[in-house]
């Protein structure tokens, strides 16, 4: 982590020097006024009123002598981390963005040595995972960790699309429930919550604006599971949940089916829609894709 650099008044230099006292240590150099050794950080103060802080603790150091640092903490408080070390919650999803299969919600609690484990996993980029390393990385931790799944299947969804729900006010109100439902399960303090943005904070909770619980004090971050352990076990989970679902649906329906949006899922959809009739769309594809409307005049060229 590079070094933090502020710029200090006289009356501030000589508070820290009265607060780093006892963590003085020895300079020989003349361009130093003091230097001084804090837990997890060292503290150097320069003749030309410059102090710098370095370390692995070097930024919740530096917020003692620095407002606007201390607000970046207050609004972030795990900043400073490449991998966020500590307990905490983060939830994700898998199956937004395909027109088959449902939308697999989890949100999961860690503690210190789940982050170690799934640290060790050492999964630089999940979308590069195969579905048997998403099956093997669950298999590991799905008996470990605290977490909620909720599923939900097309014809909900459908449901709530016609009640005017998009697609991020339906999402919002499933990882906030996930949240809650983790909460409850964990029965401890946590400070840290976090889920992989997909909408602005303020539009976030102004979907959840008529729910009686809202959980509000949650980071958003994209690309969220590369740093917090959490969000990437939530990742995994979801995952492995969406890929048992939509293997039930290949038995249930005898046929191969695809995932995402392409022209192949269409061709695929319409096969279900001829073999099965057009109402089993509604249980299996999510109706408010543009794919319907492909689906549709591909069937309206078989008759």
């Amino acid at each position: 982590m590079e070094p933090i650099v502020l710029k200090v008044e006289d009356s501030t230099l000589e508070k820290m020097k009265k607060f780093y006292d006892s963590q003085m240590v020895p300079i020989d150099d003349t361009n130093l006024i003091f230097r001084a050794h804090a837990i997890g950080c060292d503290i150097i103060a320069k003749e030309d009123m410059t102090v710098e802080f370095t370390g692995e603790n070097a930024l919740n150091e530096a917020k003692h002598w620095s407002k606007k640092i201390a607000r970046r903490l207050a609004e972030d408080p795990t900043a400073h981390y490449d991998i966020f070390p500590y307990s905490h919650i983060g939830c994700a999803e898998t199956g937004s963005s395909d027109y088959l299969g449902p939308i697999c919600v989890v949100a999961c609690f860690v503690n210190e040595d789940d982050v170690e484990l799934l640290k060790s996993f050492e999964i630089d980029d999940i979308n590069k995972l195969s579905n048997q390393d998403i099956i093997k990385y669950a298999k590991l931790i799905k008996d470990k960790l605290i977490y909620s799944l909720l599923i939900l299947d097309n014809s909900h969804y459908n449901k709530m699309v016609q009640t005017g729900l998009n697609q991020a006010n339906i999402k919002s109100k499933l990882y906030n429930q996930a949240t809650v439902n983790v909460i409850q399960k964990v029965k401890q303090n946590v400070r840290v919550k976090v889920i992989n943005q997909f909408v602005s904070p303020k539009t976030y909770f102004n979907y959840l604006k008529n729910e009686v619980i809202v959980v509000k004090d949650m980071l958003f971050e994209k690309e969220a599971e590369k740093k917090y352990m959490a969000v990437l076990a939530a990742e995994i989970l979801s995952r492995y949940a969406y890929l048992q679902y939509f293997a039930n649906m290949t038995k249930s329906l005898k046929m191969n089916l695809c995932r995402g949006t392409s022209s192949n899922v269409d061709v695929v959809v319409a096969k279900i829609a001829s073999k099965y009739g057009e109402r089993m769309l509604t249980k299996v594809a999510k109706l408010n894709f543009t794919n319907t409307k492909r689906v549709k005049a591909l069937l309206s060229d078989q008759q």
